[in-house]
């Protein structure tokens, strides 16, 4: 098989759904941020806040999946935050970021300092957000505001993202979560402003580290049988990351089942 890497397509952003795209992100990205806030000062500690802030860092994820998993946010009247590997990334996706990683983030933490993260909560919060992304891509996809181009494993209904994609984007979440609750104990004062590059890392660690086989068939000339293929083991090693994330979530320092200690 050989590496075939596409030209990248050129696409025009609708302007009146980026806009109210714009607004809603704005305000939910705001109220994650103030819950953030909140729970930080419940506990006395920055670590919600900073898990947020790695949230919105966790937008460099972007540009690196979408050219190797051929998606796109038009460029043509984009109103962008940055652009990385000819991939411009709006506004609406960072703060739609802080929003989605946020969330899933502070629901999880949430019950993880009160030892309350089982390994069925961390199995149905993932579950849920695989879902959320599959039925929430529906409008952006069908109106244009972000698309997935050339062959998808898997992308049976074109009216919302391929299937392989949901289910990397939850994992990605996830292991990103994953990563910050193991460095925790061990980050004292000042270094638990580690705590946002970890969530980038986790990030493309469960990405990367579930989609390495879809984006290896998708960029090469394997038949298209194989690509198929590619998607199902991509949703395996998926399944593979989720099930060792509660497996580490779900043990304290001394490997004995019960949630780690907060402290």
């Amino acid at each position: 098989m050989t590496t075939t890497f596409l030209v990248t397509p050129t696409w025009q952003m609708p302007q009146d759904p980026q806009r109210v795209l714009l607004w809603i992100t704005i305000v939910l990205a705001t109220a994650v941020t103030l819950s953030a806030l909140r729970m930080s000062v419940k506990e006395r500690s920055a670590t919600p806040l900073l898990m947020v802030i790695g949230a919105f860092a966790a937008i460099l994820l972007e540009p690196v999946v979408t050219f190797l998993g051929h998606a796109i946010h038009p460029q043509i009247g984009q109103i962008s935050l940055f652009e990385a590997l000819d991939r411009p990334i709006p506004w609406h996706i960072a703060l739609g970021y802080v929003a989605a990683f946020g969330i899933f983030y502070l629901v999880l933490h949430s019950k993880w300092l009160r030892g309350r993260l089982t390994k069925g909560v961390i199995v149905k919060v993932t579950l849920v957000t695989a879902l959320c992304y599959y039925i929430g891509e529906a409008y952006p996809v069908e109106h244009g505001l972000w698309g997935y181009y050339d062959y998808q494993p898997l992308w049976i209904w074109k009216g919302t993202a391929p299937p392989t994609w949901s289910v990397l984007n939850a994992t990605s979440m996830l292991m990103s979560y994953t990563l910050m609750v193991i460095a925790l104990p061990h980050l004292r004062g000042v270094s638990r402003l580690l705590l946002p590059p970890l969530a980038v890392s986790g990030a493309f660690m469960g990405h990367m580290g579930a989609g390495f086989p879809m984006y290896n068939a998708i960029n090469s000339d394997a038949p298209h049988w194989l690509m198929q293929i590619s998607g199902v083991a991509s949703i395996v090693m998926a399944l593979i990351i989720v099930w060792l994330c509660t497996i580490l979530l779900t043990r304290n320092p001394s490997g004995k089942a019960g949630c780690a200690s907060p402290s």
